[in-house]
């Protein structure tokens, strides 16, 4: 029988502690090695899933390029016009058609019968502006919208002006309003969703591809999945792509399971600013105001209405250009001064007796507001300082004016333009 000395027992405990501290090395650097392993298998599933997003990434950079691109354009073809009378307008869309033989790329003329202030959707005329064929991130063509007051057609709006309300807004999808009132709105839509088709229509479309029915294309197919009772397209139309003339249009920018189209749109101010730096609007302008036989005319009519200028028919042979009469009549303002006498402007006075005074009311100012029948009626959504005292229908109520005896300037474009009728 083996006896165990006092040493042996003493050392009994240090031998155990000892192999316990080994097997808890071990196990730490086993931990260790899984938790290393973890890590790098979790970078490179994070690397594979990087790898995989970059094309698409790469993809949607380059639908925003487009749209960007496209909504320049479509800019820079409607403020560049050669004649002042033209500037303003958008052109038509792509709708797959021009004058009855099928094409592409192309902007469509015009509408059967009188389309006026009807919108239109199709797909960005490419050709037609010149520029390269701009996709999508599934490579498909951009598709674009135009508010009818602001299209190139051969029935063309009332009245076109630094005023003029497009007929498109853009919500969020809690049906927020995003932007309001636009000219215009380009749509790069996303992939095919729920039961949109795609198939190729006619084997002229070779570079687009598809076809031209929007429900297709922008979101979302099926009505009951829509945002708000909101569809990016103008359901119950011919390939779904002309809106009633009746209120605003909503598209939703939304991403969700039944939405995934992304949008561009262009305001009126974006084609107003640049166009009211041209020289030719400031001579339009002033064409209008100081042609003697224009002034002559002003003078045989009855003063009336809210303005005075009821009774101007902008077809009469006085007015120097009838277009840029019809879209720029509702800036013009006429009273008369009885008896006939001088008037001041910016405490100036006249050098001869004035039987009547034109203002032409520049841009609106901070405060006002010309978006329906009740605020254009408001003489104060038009005038400034001393000619919103002054101005009154028939007779002038003062000789006091205020604003600029000269010509239109784009650096104070809110600026009244006040002229002395002899």
């Amino acid at each position: 029988m083996t006896t165990l000395s006092l040493s042996m027992l003493a050392e009994l405990p240090r031998r155990s502690n000892a192999l316990s501290g080994g097997r808890r090395r071990q196990s730490g650097v086993a931990l260790l090695a899984m938790l290393t392993l973890l890590t790098l298998f979790g970078l490179y599933l994070f690397v594979g899933q990087l790898s995989a997003m970059q094309p698409r990434l790469a993809r949607e950079q380059e639908a925003a390029t487009a749209l960007a691109e496209a909504r320049a354009a479509l800019i820079g073809d409607a403020i560049s016009w050669p004649s002042i009378y033209d500037a303003g307008y958008l052109r038509m869309p792509d709708l797959g058609s021009r004058s009855g033989v099928i094409t592409e790329g192309e902007a469509s003329t015009t509408f059967p019968g009188d389309g006026k202030d009807l919108s239109v959707l199709g797909k960005f005329p490419w050709n037609t502006l010149h520029s390269t064929v701009l996709r999508d991130a599934q490579g498909g063509c951009l598709w674009y919208a135009v508010s009818g007051r602001f299209k190139k057609d051969a029935f063309k709006t009332d009245q076109l002006n630094w005023d003029t309300l497009g007929q498109i807004d853009i919500v969020d999808g809690s049906n927020n309003v995003i932007a309001s009132n636009v000219a215009a709105v380009l749509v790069a839509p996303g992939r095919a969703l729920d039961g949109q088709s795609r198939v190729l229509a006619d084997a002229v479309y070779s570079e687009c591809g598809g076809n031209y029915d929007a429900r297709n294309y922008l979101d979302s197919f099926v009505s009951a999945d829509a945002i708000g009772g909101q569809v990016n397209y103008f359901s119950g139309s011919t390939n779904n792509r002309v809106a009633p003339n009746t209120s605003n249009k909503r598209f939703v920018m939304a991403n969700t399971d039944h939405y995934n189209d992304r949008f561009a749109f262009i305001s009126g101010d974006d084609l107003f600013n640049p166009i009211m730096r041209r020289s030719d609007f400031a001579q339009a302008i002033g064409n209008l105001l100081d042609t003697p036989v224009f002034q002559t005319y002003l003078k045989s009519i009855d003063v009336a209405g809210n303005k005075g200028t009821d009774n101007i028919e902008c077809s009469a042979a006085a007015v120097p250009n009838r277009d840029f009469c019809d879209n720029w009549k509702e800036m013009l303002f006429l009273t008369q001064i009885s008896p006939p006498s001088a008037i001041t402007i910016n405490g100036v006075t006249s050098p001869f007796p004035c039987s009547r005074v034109l203002i032409f009311a520049g841009r609106k100012s901070v405060g006002q507001s010309r978006s329906d029948a009740l605020e254009k009626a408001d003489k104060r959504n038009y005038l400034e300082g001393l000619n919103v005292s002054s101005f009154a229908v028939p007779n002038a109520t003062a000789t006091a004016f205020s604003g600029s005896a000269v010509g239109f300037s784009a650096a104070s474009p809110a600026t009244d333009l006040v002229r002395c009728l002899p």
